[in-house]
């Protein structure tokens, strides 16, 4: 059975940039939460454990933007780079760049992350 990959191309600046800003909101959005989390006393409660969960999401897609940059990088220099990555509930993602005249072709991107 073959899996279908939808793919977009982007100018190379307007990817570059997009992951750049992508990775820096994920990585924003914890700082803060990191920096209330160590301003207040924690008690095991639902309400903690659903923010940790969130935390743990936080991370898990920063992980993978950080990822999606290197692989682009690597794309821009070599003309192709695969990335599979394996998040922490055990999905794997499959995303390939690929560099074409002056933009690089993106597929495979994971849900809920967009350029």
């Amino acid at each position: 059975m073959t899996k279908s990959m939808s793919h977009c191309e982007y100018p190379i600046a307007e990817a570059r940039e997009a992951l750049r800003q992508r990775a820096a909101a994920e990585a924003t959005v914890l700082s803060r939460s990191v920096g209330r989390m160590t301003s207040c006393d924690l008690c095991p409660c639902r309400e903690y454990g659903e923010e940790v969960a969130r935390e743990y999401a936080s991370v898990n897609r920063l992980l993978y933007l950080q990822q999606c940059r290197l692989a682009l990088e690597r794309a821009l220099t070599s003309g192709r780079s695969r990335l599979r990555y394996r998040w922490a509930d055990g999905r794997t993602t499959d995303t390939v760049f690929r560099r074409v005249r002056g933009r690089v072709r993106i597929s495979g991107l994971a849900g809920g992350v967009t350029l």
